[in-house]
């Protein structure tokens, strides 16, 4: 793992967007990061949502990302030290940098 790029535990489920948003420090700077629900289940390899889980969707979310955290952060650290910024300064992780 590289050192110089640290991840909070503040991800937050943003329900308008249906993705989580979680800050990784990159030798001082802030880097905000952002997986889709759906690709969430993708590395979940999860099918479908139960009705219970999509009344609690937040901590469905949470949940599906604490459980993929490491793969998530690794993926992130790949884009952020390739410089994979969007527009917005923001890291979006995808199922085409997944595979790649």
């Amino acid at each position: 793992m590289n050192q110089a790029i640290i991840f909070s535990d503040n991800e937050q489920y943003n329900r308008n967007s249906q993705q989580v948003e979680f800050q990784a420090q990159n030798q001082g700077t802030l880097v905000s990061c952002v997986i889709s629900f759906s690709y969430l289940q993708e590395l979940n390899e999860i099918t479908e949502i139960t009705s219970e889980q999509l009344i609690n969707i937040e901590t469905t979310a949470l949940t599906l990302f604490d459980n993929a955290r490491f793969d998530i952060e690794d993926l992130a650290e790949e884009m952020i030290n390739q410089q994979a910024f969007s527009e917005d300064g923001k890291v979006y992780l995808h199922k085409a940098q997944y595979l790649s």
